[in-house]
């Protein structure tokens, strides 16, 4: 029973594997896993899978410290460049829109 205990405190650890490094496709250069797990508001980067399974049982940790509804939220793909930059456009557009007599 006293292992199932330290089974429990190794799960509820999420910093376990903060300190370990991996280059980030997205920035071009090495960061730690802390980066990775809370780079979206909180959640993990969406490409945490691809990135880390080659170090450790990433999909085992994802599994066991969110939820399937914060997994499917940072796992969904992000907006398109173009469409959000097509958003902003429209933002703007519609703030000069409200200043104009």
């Amino acid at each position: 029973m006293g292992g199932h205990s330290c089974l429990d405190a190794e799960k509820m650890n999420i910093e376990a594997y903060d300190d370990l490094g991996a280059r980030c496709r997205m920035l071009g250069h090495a960061v730690p896993f802390s980066y990775c797990r809370q780079v979206a508001d909180g959640l993990p980067c969406r490409l945490v899978l691809d990135c880390w399974h080659e170090k450790f049982a990433v999909a085992q940790f994802i599994q066991e410290h969110y939820t399937a509804e914060q997994i499917e939220v940072f796992m969904s793909p992000g907006k398109a460049k173009v469409a959000s930059l097509v958003d902003l456009i429209e933002q703007a557009k519609r703030r000069a829109g409200q200043g104009s007599p």
